[in-house]
């Protein structure tokens, strides 16, 4: 019997291991990824009465065993979706556990700071803006880590002292990439993948005359280009110029 192509069932599944707050990287990963990718959640342990600066210094070495806990699924990928913790380590080590923890799964485990390590040597382009949503002392982490990778960071701006990521509203997303006048030769960073970020990215791209990258871009993307899939609606309306890296 013949029947019609399949619609909805996904030909790829990627996983995602997100903190246990943010409310931001599921649903803008399953934007950002096409309809044939199917996206599966598991949530990092809760860690009550931290900081955040006490849960990032523990994130990473909760990551292995996190990875079980989809089981017998069978995952194509798996992205962890968390950018600030491997902001503490040198590029090289970050890039070593990344190799280690998909040798360990036996998949590719996609980590956000190597994402987006991937996009910008996709896009050629070396020098950066970092638009962080973060805290004084991660935003230093940040440019120190971005720095050690090679990176000429041309301008770093702060939205708020505070960390700010996981209740920033689009509009003010907007707002803070409105201020900035970034060179023509250059990339924005949006980091940290808790922030509201697509609608932001897609008003303010053209506006703004450069690429704009976001952490959750950066996963989508490189989850995309691993497994051979197109880019999605929103990658497309977000970055078209790492949307046309990726297979048609």
């Amino acid at each position: 019997m013949s029947r019609p192509a399949r619609r909805w069932h996904p030909t790829h599944r990627v996983g995602l291991l997100s903190p246990s707050a943010n409310p931001a990287v599921e649903p803008e990963i399953r934007h950002l990824l096409p309809h044939q990718a199917a996206l599966h959640v598991a949530r990092l342990p809760v860690m009550p009465d931290t900081t955040l600066e006490q849960r990032n210094a523990v994130y990473l070495d909760h990551v292995k065993a996190a990875l079980h806990a989809f089981g017998a699924l069978a995952l194509d990928a798996t992205i962890v979706g968390i950018t600030g913790p491997s902001y503490a380590l040198p590029p090289a080590e970050d890039e070593a556990l990344q190799a280690t923890l998909s040798a360990d799964a036996g998949r590719p485990v996609i980590l956000a700071s190597r994402a987006i390590a991937a996009a910008l040597a996709a896009l050629g382009r070396s020098r950066l803006l970092l638009f962080s949503p973060y805290p004084g002392w991660l935003t230093e982490r940040a440019e120190r880590y971005w720095a050690a990778a090679g990176l000429d960071l041309v301008e770093s701006f702060k939205v708020s002292d505070t960390f700010r990521a996981y209740d920033l509203a689009p509009e003010e997303v907007a707002d803070g990439l409105a201020k900035l006048s970034p060179p023509g030769d250059c990339v924005v960073l949006i980091s940290g993948t808790g922030a509201a970020t697509l609608d932001a990215m897609e008003w303010m791209g053209a506006r703004l005359g450069v690429p704009l990258v976001s952490s959750n871009l950066a996963c989508a993307f490189v989850a995309c280009r691993t497994l051979g899939l197109p880019a999605s609606e929103a990658m497309l309306a977000c970055c078209p110029e790492l949307a046309g890296r990726l297979p048609g």
